[in-house]
């Protein structure tokens, strides 16, 4: 398990931020959320030339938009579970997965959160975002698990 910190190793980039001097010295961002209220190739373009070191991207609205500018990259991506999507449908669409458990209802995040799903869930996602309390309840399974644990403290929006 590998720990990233929210404003340091993952920043969210949007139109308003994009040329942030305070987020460009951050020394290695390891992922960055791209938020994009209108994704272009030139946004894009200027994130990868900003961020030259950074080579994994999450993306949340207009999937069918980020995808065709990154298809064309060698960068990788994941794609956020979205509220407004029903949980079945996001795991069965997307491949490459960012589980951001702060945006499940209840009974989606206690069905994921049962020891066999849990489990399952880690062999098929890479990054996931969970509260603290959930962090010390797993944390024995999450020793184990190779991917990125982003612990949200409800102080920073990604």
């Amino acid at each position: 398990m590998y720990i990233t910190r929210i404003g340091s190793d993952i920043i969210s980039i949007n139109e308003s931020n994009l040329h942030d001097k305070n987020l460009i010295n951050i020394p290695r961002v390891h992922i960055i959320k791209l938020d994009f209220k209108v994704p272009s190739e030139k946004n894009i373009k200027n994130v990868m030339l900003l961020y030259p070191k950074t080579n994994r991207y999450i993306i949340k609205d207009n999937v069918k938009s980020y995808n065709y500018i990154l298809k064309k990259t060698s960068k990788k991506y994941y794609v956020e579970n979205n509220d407004e999507v029903s949980l079945i449908s996001f795991l069965r669409k997307n491949n490459k997965i960012f589980m951001n458990f702060m945006s499940l209802s209840v009974f989606e995040r206690e069905f994921l959160l049962s020891d066999k799903c849990f489990k399952d869930l880690l062999l098929n996602v890479e990054i996931i975002l969970i509260n603290r309390e959930i962090f010390e309840e797993k944390k024995n399974i999450l020793i184990k698990w190779s991917g990125n644990v982003i612990i949200y403290d409800g102080k920073c929006n990604i």
